[in-house]
């Protein structure tokens, strides 16, 4: 089973839609931007990050759709190496 993660502060991670593509960042509170993947569009996933969405409510996110869930899982699973490559304060 993998771990689940929590971060201190309040960053958040945002959608950027880019042709058939959602291209997922990663705002800090002091506003810089920070890129952390791509994956394939989903309504839904879009929805719920395009204006920004608190990075532990993704994380800890349930919903009765697959593209979520696997943004949930995915992030999960990137977790070590986003806290370790981008210096984040995890809980």
């Amino acid at each position: 089973m993998a771990k689940k993660y929590s971060l201190k502060n309040s960053n958040m991670i945002t959608a950027k839609r880019n042709n058939n593509k959602l291209d997922y960042y990663l705002r800090t509170p002091a506003g810089e931007e920070f890129y952390l993947f791509t994956k394939k569009y989903s309504f839904v996933c879009y929805e719920v990050c395009k204006s920004g969405v608190p990075i532990n409510a993704v994380l800890h996110g349930r919903k009765n759709n697959t593209a979520f869930m696997n943004l949930v899982n995915y992030l999960n699973y990137m977790m070590p190496y986003l806290i370790e490559y981008y210096d984040l304060n995890a809980a």
